[in-house]
């Protein structure tokens, strides 16, 4: 593609006498300008695509045609109904559609006796341009001359403003007084001084003062316009505003302390609740396994049901509340973390005592695959002992018959160990997933629903791998089980 500018390949092409008819299309068809290819008749022998999309004439309704069917020396008073190129053979001023008129510059080239070029390039009045730009920004714009006197400003200005041209005529931007005291003057100072950019935000100015009164929340850009030479001639200053978004952020702010605030007094209120209750229910808790030893043998098995279901009761009541302590600790940031290195195996087997009895009581088989290599990570110790007792516990209690099945396995890199715990049991709806890990959420709530919990458990668990920088992920399907599968650092003694 060549445009009328390249006249250096004009050249050479002309000396090597180039087939123009020939090579036309491949050469003018993607320029920006009209092209007309004429003979010495002026009839036209082609043109390229931007004629006929411009005329809205198809390429063989012209060719064949003298050109001084569509131009003329002249714009005629009105426009005729088809569209026509108004020229002069020499100079093409105008062209001319049924829709509007494009102003032209010529290169008229004769490449031979037979053959002659006319390219026309438009001519863009960009003064208009940027005249509809700066008038259509939402953007508030004023122009400084060097010294700071105003030259220029858009509608949108007076608008924010809140002034006349009247208001603005003598300002100098260099001489405003309440921008000195602002302690934004010496910034501005250096973009008159060439500073090639300056953000501002909380603009401020005597015009303001005098229009609206008070501040808007201003977004202010201010940047140089240079001459020639490379020195500053103007200084262009942009202003947004951006009132509703500061009102709305701060409302946003105040809401999130007033959140905060409230959530920092429920964790102090449900800890205070807590340790008040514990400290007697502890005592309860260690009578009621006194009394269930020295009445044991004195009771009818009927009777002896009772006392259990009273020692069941009072460690499920003694367990929800350690919950809520341990919970309200982490989320207040006052939880002790200790991060060393421990023995996951010694972990998952101390904790499958404790579960053992109630996976035989289900005939449910235990699991245990441990990676040999890769068995010491980095973790807290309670922190740990938790995560393990929360998530096999869980998955015994959610399971009628199959397997729990708990496995580590190392990353490729061997720095991370993956311990999961697999399931046979009820599965987790693809509805509630998103819910799992939140305080007090249970799929199945109401007093009719077939297992006992407080929904803190899992909620617990992610909070104290959170502590530890690790990560919990879950698989699940409703009716199959479910795979819960969390990550630690592997301890490295090199």
């Amino acid at each position: 593609m060549i445009e009328s500018s390249d006249n250096k390949i004009f050249a050479e092409l002309m000396e090597s006498k180039f087939d123009f008819i020939e090579h036309f299309d491949v050469l003018f068809n993607n320029s920006f300008d009209f092209v007309f290819l004429i003979d010495g008749n002026l009839n036209i022998l082609n043109v390229n695509k931007k004629v006929c999309k411009t005329l809205f004439l198809e390429k063989e309704k012209l060719i064949s045609k003298n050109i001084n069917e569509y131009l003329f020396n002249d714009e005629p008073a009105s426009p005729p109904q088809d569209s026509y190129v108004v020229a002069g053979i020499s100079q093409i001023s105008k062209i001319i559609t049924s829709d509007k008129t494009i102003n032209v510059t010529v290169n008229n080239l004769e490449l031979n006796e037979d053959q002659r070029l006319i390219i026309a390039k438009e001519e863009v009045n960009y003064e208009g341009m940027i005249s509809t730009i700066l008038e259509n920004t939402p953007l508030s714009i004023v122009i400084f001359d060097k010294f700071g006197k105003f030259e220029f400003c858009n509608s949108h200005f007076f608008e924010l403003w809140d002034l006349s041209k009247n208001d603005i005529s003598n300002y100098n931007i260099l001489e405003d007084e309440q921008l000195k005291s602002s302690g934004k003057f010496q910034q501005i100072m250096k973009v008159f001084s060439g500073k090639p950019l300056l953000f501002l935000e909380g603009y401020y100015d005597s015009l303001l003062e005098k229009g609206k009164g008070y501040q808007n929340w201003l977004e202010t850009i201010l940047f140089p316009i240079r001459d020639t030479g490379g020195n500053v001639s103007k200084v262009v200053v942009m202003h947004k505003d951006i009132s509703d978004i500061k009102l709305a952020q701060e409302e946003i702010r105040i809401a999130n302390d007033r959140a905060e605030e409230a959530n920092r007094l429920k964790d102090t209120f449900l800890a205070n609740l807590s340790h008040e209750i514990r400290t007697p229910l502890n005592a309860i808790l260690g009578y009621s396994d006194l009394i269930a030893d020295i009445v044991k043998n004195n009771l009818r098995n009927d009777e002896n049901q009772f006392i259990e279901s009273f020692r069941n009761g009072v460690k499920r009541l003694f367990k929800t509340l350690t919950h809520i302590m341990e919970i309200s600790q982490i989320d207040s940031g006052d939880y002790p973390l200790n991060l060393k290195p421990l023995n996951l195996k010694a972990k998952i087997t101390s904790t499958l005592t404790l579960i053992k009895q109630e996976a035989d009581r289900k005939n449910i088989e235990l699991n245990l695959q441990i990676d040999p290599q890769y068995q010491t990570v980095i973790a807290d110790d309670a922190a740990l002992v938790k995560v393990l007792n929360n998530l096999i516990e869980n998955a015994v209690k959610f399971t009628h018959k199959g397997y729990v099945k708990i496995e580590t396995y190392p990353n490729p890199k061997k720095t991370i160990l993956f311990c999961s715990v697999k399931d046979t049991g009820i599965g987790i709806s693809s509805e509630y997933l998103d819910q799992l890990f939140e305080p007090f959420s249970q799929e199945q709530i109401g007093f009719s629903r077939p297992f006992e919990g407080n929904g803190l458990g899992l909620a617990l668990t992610k909070r104290f791998l959170d502590l530890m920088n690790s990560s919990i992920t879950v698989e699940s399907t409703k009716g199959v089980g479910s795979n819960f599968t969390f990550s630690l650092p592997i301890f490295n003694e090199s």
